[in-house]
């Protein structure tokens, strides 16, 4: 057995236990909403920093 067919069975064993366990999955879910979440409170807060109220806009533009 050469080291390259060895080396790829072990991957592809350690990505198969990887899929089966539940808490790997689950692991894996809260990171990718975490990300997701992040950067929907960035752009939320960019929109809306940007897009100042038209009230605000007026008051600066009288004085």
């Amino acid at each position: 057995m050469d080291m390259d067919t060895l080396i790829t069975k072990q991957k592809h064993l350690w990505n198969d236990e990887f899929w089966e366990n539940p808490w790997d999955q689950g692991s894996l879910a809260v990171i990718g909403l975490f990300i997701t979440m992040t950067l929907f409170l960035i752009l939320f807060a960019t929109i809306f920093g940007v897009c100042s109220p038209l009230e605000r806009r007026n008051q600066y533009e009288e004085s």
